[in-house]
């Protein structure tokens, strides 16, 4: 009966009950309605700030969207795109032969280079033995001087012969003054192919957004009979700068270090610029700054350098924004990295830059469409809508599904009791296990008692009590 006893309880207590975590809008602290004139397949909306400020995930993993029968509707969030201000420019690339008799002549074979006062080549002639049928082309040069900034594309046209095909490697250098040389591409194909039916011909060369003055191709041995006839150069398209949202936090002297200095955004910003503005002039130190994301984690390195302020006579001079990796930490830390440089007066102010997330989620159901936000025990969502979906989509076909959306006032679903993490539930479990513990022990000490009491008795005693 004892043993059955344990046996119920370690039973008992090893046994926990399964609950539903379908999530509900009283889940969450606020809400706000989204209201649309459309009557698109998809809704969007660009995210408030008071969003922002309530949610308790970086990850924004606790945020819903309902529709009007309570049922959660599928939703994805993703950062804007720059707009592309204009088309992909292509120019034009003068450029010059440079040839070679072979490996044992090379070192007569002279290459004349006049540039004017610019740097732009002007004539490349080869001086010494005339060209004779021996000579082949062993490289291009190309003169991209001219260019304001670097191509990342070039596109080749040459003429063979009737009969010749191809399918060769080269490589592309780069340099600024034609002495020293440095290899930007290596082992390009270009391709020049024919048979009876078909054709295919690969004569693009990508580029790593390298600004140099000048580049050289190299022409292989199996180019003989091919001659380049032109090279166009192609520019990555210009990108309108997206607006960004930017806020100041007043900072706060680490109460353990001097050199120190704190900061609470108040919420998980997706930041991406950061910039420290100083309340004294002339100031020139170099820190390094640091974020978290809960006061438990451990501290990141963002940024290290110099950061500075200048006036004179009106002009004030300063560092520009930081450009980081996107972050969504809440708390920034500035370190003075050396302390014969702390600061005067009061504490500096941090100014992060970030652009809010778009919301896109299905018009699935009845409107309306609440989104819900603030959860300290929500979990993200266990199978998100991929963003591969919205990546299907092309413009014309988006004018179709997807409405902009009108946010309403912030509402209050469960109050800010949602925001706070839950007391920790009442640890039957262990105490239990206690019980079964304290209980077998028991048992022993009372087994062990017995047992004493018998090796205790004089021999004989027990055939007395008959």
């Amino acid at each position: 009966m004892k043993h059955s006893f344990i046996g119920s309880l370690v039973a008992i207590t090893l046994s926990t009950p399964a609950f539903g975590d379908v999530p509900v809008p009283e889940d969450f602290a606020f809400g706000l309605t989204v209201e649309s004139e459309g009557k698109g397949a998809l809704w969007e909306l660009n995210l408030p700030d008071t969003i922002y400020r309530s949610v308790t995930r970086p990850d924004l993993g606790d945020i819903r969207v309902f529709n009007g029968a309570g049922q959660v509707v599928p939703h994805v969030l993703r950062l804007p795109h720059a707009a592309i201000a204009q088309e992909p420019l292509s120019e034009s690339v003068p450029f010059f032969p440079l040839y070679t008799r072979g490996e044992e002549d090379a070192a007569v074979r002279t290459l004349r280079i006049i540039t004017d006062e610019k740097g732009m080549i002007v004539d490349a002639t080869s001086e010494a033995i005339p060209a004779d049928e021996t000579d082949r082309i062993k490289a291009y040069l190309l003169d991209i001087s001219a260019f304001e900034k670097p191509p990342n594309r070039l596109k080749l046209a040459w003429k063979r012969s009737k009969d010749s095909s191809f399918a060769v490697t080269v490589d592309v250098e780069s340099s600024d003054d034609l002495s020293h040389w440095f290899t930007v591409v290596k082992d390009v194909t270009l391709a020049d192919l024919h048979s009876d039916k078909a054709a295919l011909t690969h004569n693009e060369i990508g580029l790593l957004e390298h600004k140099a003055r000048y580049l050289r191709i190299t022409w292989p041995e199996a180019l003989r009979e091919v001659t380049l006839t032109g090279v166009l150069a192609s520019f990555r398209a210009a990108e309108k700068p997206l607006p960004r949202r930017w806020m100041q936090v007043d900072g706060a002297p680490d109460n353990d270090d001097p050199l120190v200095y704190n900061f609470d955004t108040g919420g998980h910003w997706p930041t991406d610029r950061a910039r420290i503005r100083f309340t004294t002039r002339n100031v020139v130190v170099h820190a390094t700054i640091m974020t978290r994301s809960t006061q438990e984690d451990s501290w990141r390195t963002q940024h290290s350098g110099m950061f500075y302020t200048l006036e004179h006579d009106g002009t004030v001079l300063e560092n520009e924004p930081i450009e980081l990796w996107l972050t969504s930490d809440r708390y920034w830390r500035f370190i003075l990295a050396d302390k014969e440089r702390q600061l005067s007066g009061s504490p500096p102010t941090l100014e992060i830059g970030w652009m809010p997330h778009l919301l896109t989620f299905v018009a699935q159901g009845e409107s309306p469409y609440t989104v819900a936000f603030g959860s300290a025990t929500t979990a993200a969502l266990a199978r998100p809508v991929d963003n591969t979906l919205l990546r299907t989509i092309n413009e014309e076909q988006e004018k179709g599904l997807i409405d902009q959306g009108r946010a309403s006032s912030v509402f209050t679903l469960g109050g800010k009791v949602k925001l706070e993490p839950p007391a920790p539930p009442f640890p039957w479990k262990e105490l239990g296990l206690w019980a079964v513990l304290l209980a077998g022990v028991a048992m022993l000490a009372w087994m062990v008692r017995g047992l004493f009491r018998q090796m205790s008795m004089p021999d004989g005693s027990a055939g007395n009590r008959d």
